[in-house]
């Protein structure tokens, strides 16, 4: 099969910082690319959208290596070893020329209980007092993300304790160090949740590499991993908890389809910062997530994008005005 490759510079400022324990992220740079097949006459729609801003300057070389008419086989053995944004990304686009990924008409998350709400230590206690709010007047279940070791352990761990003694039932919460805790720390925060039902898990915890110490924390309270499935993929075969899994960091987001589409379990999708091309993957994602056998919110981090034409629902539109 022949395959027309074009792909377009996109750019955008995040409204307000995001941040981690690690790095603030205060814009996205990347890629959106269309496929068409001479076969079909198919456009297929992927993002090629780095988390690291240090991986542009590769990700750009990689792509100019890719001429604008290639065979669908040799396009595929040309990228096996290129940044798993660019396999992501050309994979999703070949994934709808196929027929392999079939989008929905409409994605329905768009509210605020329809995906976990991310928040970090200066602003988590503020947000509480708003879901109270909402939850009076339109019942809801609200799942926060909060985002810790981005103050001194002791100001996060009275945060911790303030919210525990609120008790709110209709409040779920994801508690991501980005592997910033030493194991003492996780251990002294996994005691303190041991016993709470509100808790959907710890993510990432331990640092990268730390599989024994998060397979060890992980057989005490829920533990999620995210960044050590990108540094050791083969974690996805053989980790017993939670797996936050980002598809356009991921070298084929169409094995996760499979999964997903087979009931796989203990499954969760989140969001890498990405137009509405890579959303609209996401949605999909999302939405066989919650057919399955564990349902859970996905992590979108919607109310962290600016309201423009790149994150429209339509590719097409986001490709016409690129």
């Amino acid at each position: 099969m022949k395959i027309k490759f074009k792909k377009k510079l996109f750019f955008f400022e995040f409204p307000k910082s995001v941040f981690n324990s690690k790095r603030k992220f205060n814009y996205k740079k990347g890629w959106i690319v269309k496929l068409n097949s001479n076969k079909s006459n198919n456009d297929g729609f992927g993002e090629i959208t780095p988390l690291f801003n240090e991986h542009i300057t590769l990700c750009e070389k990689q792509l100019n290596m890719i001429p604008e008419n290639i065979n669908k086989d040799i396009l595929i053995k040309k990228i096996y070893n290129f940044h798993p944004c660019i396999q992501s990304g050309i994979n999703s686009a070949l994934g709808e020329i196929e027929g392999i990924i079939k989008y929905k008409e409409k994605y329905k998350f768009n509210e605020i209980h329809q995906s976990a709400i991310l928040v970090d230590s200066s602003s988590i206690l503020e947000k509480l007092k708003e879901l109270k709010k909402i939850h009076k007047s339109k019942p809801k279940i609200f799942t926060i993300k909060w985002k810790v070791a981005t103050k001194e352990n002791k100001v996060e761990e009275n945060i911790l304790e303030e919210i525990l003694n609120q008790n709110e039932s209709h409040i779920k919460l994801r508690i991501d160090a980005n592997g910033s805790w030493s194991r003492r720390r996780a251990k002294r925060w996994a005691e303190i949740l041991s016993n709470n039902k509100n808790l959907d898990w710890l993510e990432q915890p331990l640092g990268i590499d730390d599989i024994e110490g998060l397979n060890e924390l992980n057989n005490k309270i829920p533990v999620a991993l995210d960044e050590s499935l990108l540094k050791y993929p083969q974690l996805i075969n053989s980790w017993h908890g939670w797996q936050i899994r980002r598809p356009s960091q991921e070298k084929n987001p169409l094995k996760l389809l499979e999964e997903l589409n087979n009931k796989n379990s203990l499954k969760s999708i989140s969001s890498s910062f990405e137009t509405g091309v890579g959303q609209r993957f996401l949605f999909h994602l999302s939405y066989l997530q919650l057919l399955g056998s564990t349902p859970k919110v996905p992590g979108l981090a919607l109310k962290q994008m600016p309201n423009n034409f790149l994150f429209k629902n339509d590719p097409k539109i986001i490709w016409n005005n690129l």
